[in-house]
């Protein structure tokens, strides 16, 4: 837009496409230096809980769940999972960090925890008798303190503790294949899917076990993503005080992609590691994390104000962008299974939760070009509203979902080009202008979004009172100051693919001369001040 007299662009905001839920986002909270408490995650010991027994293990391969198990329980770091949900952006489904975007792919569920990718998506329906469920499948009677109170889904924790803690020496195959379920049933409601309630799993998953070997084809890896990507856009509102999901999953990709709070990792990859020559039978990459012993630079314990400076301190040098490439040999087969599906954009679903799946904002890193990513495609808002709920078709409710994931051969990014560190310049520059990069202020750094912004408004403001002034002397005093002004923000503030220049703006009022006679004092004032020539 021009000012039709002055001939000066009106500076055009940022583009606030990528944080327009900003108001009501936990980052905010951070910008505006009011307190925010670390995000509380659910603790379980599994194998305390349902101890595992040798015998399960032919049904937890078939199921699809093996490398879960391997890996086990690894303490959740609560300070870095709340720094990074800061970071996270419901409208984008990725993390804004000074380096640009980054996700939780398709790659990190099959690469770290082992888990198929491609399959059928968990959406079955919910409208069962869930009494008659748990019996038929676990094979024990159901009685009031089997669910939670005022609930006939939710399985009481301590109910499958106790009736679980030891599988029987003289056990029958169909009494086992009971009790695997019953410990698979703690894998997922502990590790994959963790809720809020943290005294109870839902019995929904229960009917995905019914068949050991239909289990092991269901997409766990799409399912899990979409579960943590909805508990992430969730997390953001700074009312939330717990956090759900798989907080392995996402601990464990921070710890392979980011410096900040990373442990010394306990295994060399290249070493033997569980299985030996039988490749099934090795574990996923982030069982090399479980029982580690040290963090690294002797840090045992981290505050979210440090990981807070230290992500903003992020650059392309301490960020892995493409960690596993010289380690997938080393793995078992299901990590790289089908990997052509891990730049799929089909939807991720897990029965009632549909997000939106959008690899080609994080090309980088799986080593291709990184172009400005096309016009958002976030999940709707409809979709997001929906809450776990009991009773529900979800497979015809998400009818239209269901057949993109039947598609998602066909919805595969394909862009042959290499990244390219010398064209990643022009991403910076649009990626800059248009998020929020720092939320703390490491080392005199301005947050560039926040600052950006008010300093085109600023400028722009100067400019339209400098063409108001007639006075020689003010005016001389003006076009200091203006020169001043573009001395200090031309590094923050330059042209992005043809944007508002507000340079070109400050040069053109710095040259422009007055366009009537200077006002004296015992003249009237004009009545429209703006209303000038030239």
């Amino acid at each position: 837009m021009e000012n039709a007299t002055s001939g000066v662009k009106r500076p055009r905001e940022p583009n606030d496409e990528l944080v327009e839920l900003q108001p009501d986002h936990r980052s905010q909270h951070v910008l505006e230096d009011r307190f925010l408490k670390p995000l509380l995650t659910r603790k379980h010991m599994i194998k305390k809980k349902v101890p595992y027994d040798h015998r399960y293990e032919e049904y937890v391969i078939q199921a699809g769940l093996f490398g879960v198990h391997q890996i086990g329980h690894i303490p959740a770091d609560h300070a870095l999972i709340s720094a990074l949900v800061e970071r996270w952006r419901q409208e984008t489904h990725t993390f804004h960090f000074p380096v640009g975007e980054m996700t939780i792919t398709l790659e990190d569920v099959a690469v770290l925890l082992g888990l198929r990718v491609d399959g059928d998506p968990l959406c079955l329906r919910t409208d069962r008798n869930w009494s008659v469920v748990v019996e038929s499948l676990l094979g024990k009677r159901v009685e009031n303190s089997t669910f939670r109170p005022r609930s006939r889904v939710a399985i009481n924790i301590s109910w499958l503790s106790e009736t679980f803690s030891a599988c029987p020496e003289d056990a029958s195959d169909v009494v086992v294949q009971q009790y695997a379920r019953a410990y698979m049933l703690m894998l997922i409601g502990s590790l994959l899917f963790t809720d809020h309630s943290g005294d109870s799993i839902s019995a929904i998953y229960l009917p995905l076990l019914a068949d050991f070997e239909r289990a092991g084809r269901y997409s766990w890896g799409s399912g899990v993503l979409a579960y943590l990507y909805k508990e992430l856009c969730l997390g953001t509102k700074p009312e939330r005080k717990q956090f759900g999901g798989s907080v392995l999953l996402l601990q464990l990709w921070s710890w392979e992609r980011l410096p900040m709070g990373r442990p010394r990792y306990r295994r060399n990859v290249a070493e033997p590691q569980l299985g030996g020559e039988d490749l099934n039978l090795r574990p996923p990459l982030g069982f090399g994390w479980f029982g580690y012993k040290q963090f690294a630079d002797h840090v045992t314990c981290r505050v979210q104000d440090s990981y807070r400076v230290e992500i903003d301190k992020l650059n392309d040098g301490n960020v892995k962008w493409c960690p596993y490439v010289d380690k997938m040999h080393l793995l078992p087969p299901i990590c790289s299974e089908s990997n052509y599906l891990w730049r799929t954009t089909a939807p991720l679903i897990h029965f009632w939760i549909v997000e939106m799946y959008n690899p080609g904002r994080v090309s980088r890193q799986f080593g291709r070009y990184q172009q400005i990513p096309p016009a958002l495609r976030d999940t709707v808002e409809s979709l997001h509203d929906m809450q776990n709920g009991t009773g529900e078709n979800w497979p015809k409710i998400h009818r239209e979902y269901l057949q993109c994931w039947r598609n998602r051969e066909d919805m595969c990014l394909v862009d042959p080009r290499p990244y390219d560190s010398s064209q990643h310049e022009q991403y910076m520059r649009w990626f800059s202008n248009a998020s929020i990069l720092y939320l703390q202020n490491p080392n005199g750094v301005p947050n560039t979004y926040s600052s950006a912004k008010s300093l085109r408004q600023i400028a722009a403001s100067i400019i339209e009172r400098f063409q108001d002034v007639a006075d020689t002397e003010t005016r001389a005093f003006g076009r200091d100051l203006l020169h001043s002004c573009k001395e200090a923000i031309k590094d923050l503030l330059e042209p992005v693919n043809g944007e508002y220049n507000i340079f070109a703006a400050l040069d053109n009022a710095l040259i422009q001369q007055p366009a009537v006679a200077p006002v004296h004092d015992d003249e009237p004032e004009p009545s429209n001040r703006r209303a000038r020539g030239g």
